[in-house]
């Protein structure tokens, strides 16, 4: 009988030592999302609204957009907005925006002066969620920047 008691305390505790360190790494998100985040996305928060700062393609896409505020991130607008100012080079914002990762993606349809560049993480837990973030820039005819407009979101529950 006592043996048959010892084995089911030894059972139970490595049940709850098991769920102990599959929990810890579910709540701790490990191994965490990947690529890490750039500079540029670190602790930012994301806005609820329309996605994106293409111009409207038809009539129909003109009226769901009508009204509805832009998702942009305040912190991430902020920062682009200082480091690449109205009348800037687009060059200094597209090296930076590789350099720490960013994919390039094809310029609006709608309006090829503005540029699109994507940042996407993978994995994660229920405690660190992947980021997913557009950054958009219209340019000038010299290639200098007239705005600039950061999108971010969180992938998770």
């Amino acid at each position: 009988m006592r043996k048959g008691i010892r084995s089911l305390g030894l059972f139970a505790a490595g049940v709850v030592l098991g769920a102990v360190v599959v929990l810890g790494a579910i709540f701790a998100g490990w191994p965490g999302p990947k690529p890490p985040l750039p500079t540029l996305l670190r602790n930012v928060t994301a806005g609820g609204g329309w996605w994106g700062a293409c111009p409207p393609e038809t009539q129909e896409e003109a009226r769901e957009q009508q009204g509805q505020p832009l998702a942009t991130s305040p912190e991430l607008n902020q920062r682009l907005a200082h480091s690449f100012p109205s009348g800037s080079s687009e060059r200094k914002l597209v090296d930076t925006l590789r350099a720490q990762g960013f994919q390039l993606l094809p310029p609006c349809t709608s309006d090829h002066s503005v540029r699109v560049a994507a940042f996407d993480q993978h994995g994660g837990g229920v405690l660190a969620f992947p980021i997913t973030a557009n950054i958009f820039w219209k340019v000038d005819e010299a290639d200098n920047i007239i705005w600039t407009k950061g999108f971010v979101r969180y992938v998770g529950l």
